[in-house]
């Protein structure tokens, strides 16, 4: 899914600016696609 607001990612401090890939973490918090863990993917 792309960012539709500008916010902070809580895996990386880095800002998420809108537009870039996102996904939600094991803790349903949602962080740039690239900081999730291979692991947390898939069950």
């Amino acid at each position: 899914m792309r960012a539709r607001f500008a916010t902070k990612c809580t895996a990386c401090g880095d800002m998420i600016k809108v537009g870039k890939e996102i996904a939600k973490n094991s803790e349903d918090v949602w962080v740039h696609k690239h900081c999730i863990d291979d692991s947390d993917e898939f069950p």
